[in-house]
């Protein structure tokens, strides 16, 4: 996944709205880099300090709890296709934030740095 901090997708917005231009544009908006869910982890558990784990978990058994949980079929199997497509490649990158901002995305090392009491208190 190329993550994109809620912040540059509120600067392109704002952009957007207050300068020319921008009438009628398609912008697709990515962060700086395209992380695997495992490289995520490791980042959460690098910025609070924590051993934080990852588990693997087979579409089979995904399926089963999501499931269990009340999600409808139709949802589940659509997550799990695209889950599955993801691993097939990485996701681009783009470089639409800093094209219309001026200003480089920020990456998700930030925005868990910026949310790392939430994960503290998931992982207590």
């Amino acid at each position: 996944m190329s993550l994109v901090h809620e912040r540059d997708i509120a600067a392109v917005a704002v952009q957007a709205l207050v300068q020319e231009g921008h009438c009628g544009a398609v912008y697709e908006l990515t962060g700086p880099q395209s992380l695997t869910q495992a490289e995520q982890v490791r980042v959460i558990g690098d910025v609070i300090g924590d051993q934080v784990r990852w588990e693997e978990q087979s579409p089979e058994e995904a399926r089963r709890r999501m499931l269990a949980r009340g999600w409808q079929p139709d949802a589940v199997d659509g997550i799990l296709l695209a889950q599955a497509a993801m691993t097939a490649c990485p996701a681009p990158v783009t470089t639409t934030v800093e094209k219309v901002t001026g200003i480089a995305p920020r990456t998700f090392r930030s925005w868990a740095a910026q949310h790392s009491h939430a994960f503290h208190r998931a992982t207590r």
